[in-house]
């Protein structure tokens, strides 16, 4: 990953797009960083600009305030899996029922889970910053999650079940809760792709 100092000097060439793009994903990236190493009472718009190595007034183009802030981490972490299930849809073939279900359960699976250290950290900053419209573009994201969940082409019950055993794997690696060890995660995973492919 570039440091700080080289993504800094790659945008002087950058676009004005382009760099306020950069700049603002390096923010989100420095921000995610004190989170992990320091928790959320080191997040401080102060400590992320100089993490950065970007003015206060620049960060403040990009978040105004820290519920902004973290409302963009939050998106950054959306949007990131948004790309690992469209990855993941990718790689499937035809149309059968559950294609949608299947890029999701594998996008849970393969991507990188949230550290432990980043997921206490960023529900307690949500506790204390999250605001009523990050609270509505959460749930307007669930609920999307849930419509393509809902019709995927396979019996709702079926797809819930599926859907509710992928999340609680995700939660119990998070919090690092009795989670299964390598083989046993893997018959899980084929076991539930399973499931997607029956029909009744």
């Amino acid at each position: 990953m570039k440091t700080a100092k080289t993504a800094k000097t790659a945008e002087k060439a950058s676009p004005p797009g382009k760099k306020r793009s950069e700049t603002r994903d390096r923010l989100i990236q420095c921000a995610i960083d004190i989170l992990v190493s320091q928790g959320n009472e080191a997040l401080t718009l102060d400590a992320v600009a100089h993490a950065a190595e970007v003015s206060k007034g620049g960060l403040l183009y990009h978040f105004p305030n820290k519920e902004a802030l973290i409302t963009g981490i939050i998106q950054h972490l959306i949007d990131n899996f948004n790309a690992a299930i469209e990855a993941e849809l990718a790689k499937e073939k035809g149309d059968e029922p559950g294609k949608w279900l299947r890029a999701y359960v594998r996008a849970t699976f393969n991507s990188s889970q949230l550290p432990l250290a980043l997921g206490s950290s960023l529900f307690a900053a949500v506790s204390i910053s999250l605001n009523p419209e990050t609270a509505k573009q959460i749930d307007a994201q669930i609920n999307e999650w849930q419509h393509k969940l809902y019709n995927c082409g396979l019996d709702p019950v079926q797809a819930s079940i599926v859907h509710l055993a992928a999340e609680g794997l995700w939660a119990t690696e998070m919090f690092e809760i009795n989670s299964p060890n390598q083989a046993l995660r893997k018959q899980i995973l084929e076991r539930l792709l399973d499931m997607t492919r029956e029909t009744h």
